[in-house]
């Protein structure tokens, strides 16, 4: 819990986002527990408890980083793209949770892509337009295709006449030495 935090402690912060990064550092200092700045005396018939809260000062090298208003009774705590922990355990389990969400949606790409293939056949059926847009969009695709090769093949014959006329113009020079 991040309240029993001490200094010296190791400290977990998980940057989630394209480039995921996993730093590790030490407590330098854990402020006590105190009510929720936002919990102004309002009384909760669920909980008549204020939640706890904790700041804590980590240094990662040379930098101190500071996490404000973390519940005291926590180990784990998430804000999107950040995690922080005061557990080895807490933290593997996050990313492992996070390689199955990942598993997952990976999984389920050939279903998506078959929904899309089904849903412009039925959208095709029951929309004229759309399927007057859609085979605009295919006959386009296909002249794309065939310039993009017809590109490919006048390259590789301007290719064969430069070398043809390089070689060419070697063999005048050598006849006329």
């Amino acid at each position: 819990m991040f309240n029993s935090l001490r200094q010296g402690h190791l400290f977990y912060v998980l940057e989630k986002g394209e480039d995921m990064k996993l730093k590790i550092g030490q407590v330098e200092n854990v402020s006590n527990p105190q009510p929720k700045y936002n919990q102004f005396g309002t009384p909760n018939t669920f909980n008549p408890q204020p939640e706890m809260v904790v700041d804590i000062k980590v240094k990662f090298g040379d930098e101190i980083a500071e996490f404000k208003q973390l519940n005291a009774n926590l180990n784990i705590a998430n804000s999107g793209t950040l995690v922080v922990s005061d557990s080895k355990e807490a933290m593997s389990m996050e990313v492992e949770g996070l390689l199955r969400n990942s598993k997952q949606i990976i999984d389920s790409i050939p279903y998506h892509e078959n929904t899309i293939k089904v849903c412009e056949s039925v959208l095709r059926e029951l929309n004229p337009q759309f399927a007057k847009e859609k085979e605009q969009e295919e006959k386009i695709d296909a002249l794309e295709e065939r310039m993009g090769n017809i590109d490919d093949k006048l390259s590789k014959m301007f290719e064969l006449l430069s070398d043809t006329i390089g070689q060419n113009s070697k063999s005048k020079k050598n006849k006329e030495d």
